[in-house]
């Protein structure tokens, strides 16, 4: 009697223990939407995430873009073993609203590829409307038109350098994913 109950005792313990990580299990977590028209999120942070409504975020770090309006969130990656970096280390997602000619210097480059949108964090999805047709523009493109700096670590902004973008010429919106970094 007494070793079924120490059994008992064990498999409740680790069913206790085992819940508590659960990631499915109903807890104070918010699930993030989805949807199909994106990519995978892949970026991780150690820090909280948090969607703010901000130009400057775009208009600095991209200097060729003119967001009028815009949605962002920007984190730090996570700070890996051993000896902290001197330098800050942060991905970048967004949605902007932008000039009509700004979208077609974008869209002059594109590669006629529609496949997923990129795959910004899913607070973001809000802000893209459904009805909204985007074509990928390679990164080096969005680069060079938007003129952004990869070598500025130690301005104020910090370098930046788009991975992935979208451009939508009927509503003249962009998405945006990148990586920067300050010293």
């Amino acid at each position: 009697m007494t070793r079924r109950l120490h059994t008992l005792t064990a498999l409740a313990a680790i069913a206790v223990l085992t819940a508590a990580c659960n990631p499915f299990g109903a807890s104070s977590r918010g699930r993030l939407p989805e949807d199909p028209r994106f990519a995978e999120f892949t970026y991780k942070t150690d820090g909280e995430i948090k969607v703010q409504e901000r130009t400057d975020s775009f208009n600095e770090r991209m200097p060729g873009l003119g967001a009028s309006d815009g949605h962002v969130v920007i984190a730090n990656f996570p700070e890996g073993r051993g000896l902290p970096s001197p330098d800050s280390h942060a991905w970048l997602t967004g949605v902007a609203t932008v000039p009509t000619d700004t979208v077609t210097k974008l869209t002059e480059g594109a590669d006629g590829s529609n496949t997923l949108l990129p795959g910004i964090y899913p607070g973001l999805y809000q802000y893209v409307p459904q009805d909204c047709h985007f074509v990928t523009i390679p990164a080096d493109h969005a680069n060079s038109v938007l003129q952004t700096n990869q070598d500025a670590i130690y301005s104020e902004w910090g370098s930046f350098d788009i991975t992935d973008f979208a451009a939508s010429t009927d509503c003249n919106l962009i998405i945006v994913t990148g990586e920067a970094i300050r010293g």
